[in-house]
């Protein structure tokens, strides 16, 4: 069964990047899993842009898209697991969220805040991702623990938006982004200390998964945020403690800032019940940039028709050095030769692509490899965001792309 791709646009036509041919859609339908193209501001015709030095406008007709989009796909706001909205201001999120709290009343999905540098262009201050799965059985629902109101926390107390902490949907695991926070949302744990901050994450994760009956074995991809390059080697030796035999995928970004100053580190994951089988998972390497930890990392894993994919860049999959170093053009070509290779490797191809995220340090980079990514991915129209971020997990490195695939 091909996916279904709705809303198909290319960017030539609209208002974001009109001198770049890039096919996108909406929404990526594939088999249960819904992917949603980067919500902000722009108007679902491409055509013009509401909110203009107002975020909180911004979220309004971002979340009217995301209403309006999964209706079309067939699904509703209830099915909707995770969010990620991004900022680029920390300030933004009391604008916004309240907003966000309108639209998922009742829903109660994992979320996870990122304040980046930047977004697709500087009148953007707000886009949100949004993961949602339809239910097996019509008229399903999902299964949706440790529900908290924010009103009752640490984070934004001022707010009175309910979510969970786990969703179990079908076969897909969602867990809100972990941080240093206690699972009750009153205590933060490890201030000005990295290292301690991730121990509580991982802490977390573990009694989270055992409450929708998973274990860290069914995590597939993992996702690290940190604010601050130099935290990685404190941030990864614990990371690897808990999953050194668990072998997920992963992508490292430093970003501007997390939901609180104090926070300096937040672990996103994407975990899928084994149902009596364990994952594949594929090319199995030290983690990048920290050769010297015991921690090997799959660049796919593949979970019953999911695939995960390693945050692709300039580095070669067979010696690990990095091509094109201060040519972010080539670094994008070599990635996504990477993905191509990857997908291939496991019995799967580019046209099983639903989702992509790209990371560029700066806005003059996204005009040099995004004719790459065009190129490359002509005529497969996945749901794509764009992500301006501090730093990758190197310096050297210009550019990343995360991909999230479902075997057709």
């Amino acid at each position: 069964m091909t996916h279904l791709r709705i809303r198909k646009s290319n960017t030539k036509d609209g208002y974001l990047m009109p001198g770049l041919s890039y096919g996108a859609s909406q929404v990526v339908v594939a088999h249960d899993q819904v992917f949603v193209l980067g919500q902000t501001g722009l108007t679902l015709d491409n055509k013009g842009f509401v909110g203009e030095g107002n975020p909180s406008k911004q979220a309004e007709t971002a979340m009217q898209n995301v209403k309006m989009l999964l209706e079309e796909s067939g699904a509703s706001m209830h099915d909707i697991c995770k969010i990620i909205p991004y900022t680029t201001e920390r300030s933004y999120r009391d604008e916004v969220y309240p907003v966000i709290a309108k639209y998922l009343e009742g829903v109660n999905p994992v979320s996870t805040g990122i304040v980046v540098k930047s977004l697709a262009k500087p009148y953007l201050d707000f886009e949100i991702d949004v993961w949602a799965v339809v239910p097996e059985k019509p008229g399903g629902k999902h299964t949706r623990l440790s529900l908290a109101n924010a009103k009752n926390g640490y984070l934004m107390p001022n707010l009175k938006f309910q979510n969970s902490r786990v969703i179990k949907a079908n076969d897909q695991i969602f867990l809100q982004g972990q941080t240093g926070l206690s699972l009750n949302g009153t205590e933060f744990i490890g201030l000005g200390n990295p290292a301690l901050q991730t121990e509580k994450a991982m802490e977390n994760i573990v009694e989270l998964l055992g409450e929708v009956d998973s274990t860290l074995q069914d995590i597939c991809k993992i996702t690290v945020y940190i604010t601050d390059i130099a935290y990685r080697s404190q941030v990864y030796p614990v990371i690897a403690k808990y999953l050194r035999d668990v072998s997920p995928v992963s992508t490292g970004v430093v970003v501007k800032g997390l939901a609180r100053e104090e926070l300096d580190v937040e672990i996103d994951v994407f975990a899928c019940s084994t149902s009596g089988k364990n994952h594949q998972r594929y090319f199995k390497s030290k983690p990048n940039y920290v050769s010297e930890l015991d921690f090997p990392l799959s660049k796919v894993v593949k979970a019953g028709k999911s695939i995960f994919l390693q945050g692709q860049t300039g580095l070669s999959l067979e010696t690990g050095r990095l091509i094109g170093k201060g040519d972010p053009k080539l670094q994008s070509e070599v990635a996504m030769q990477n993905v191509k290779s990857l997908l291939e490797s496991v019995g799967s191809n580019i046209n099983d692509i639903c989702k992509v995220i790209t990371y560029v340090k700066d806005q003059d980079t996204r005009d040099i490899v995004y004719p790459v990514i065009a190129k490359n991915l002509a005529g497969v129209y996945p749901a794509s965001t764009g992500l301006i971020v501090e730093s990758l997990a190197s310096e050297e490195l210009d550019f990343e792309i995360d991909v999230f695939a479902v075997e057709s």
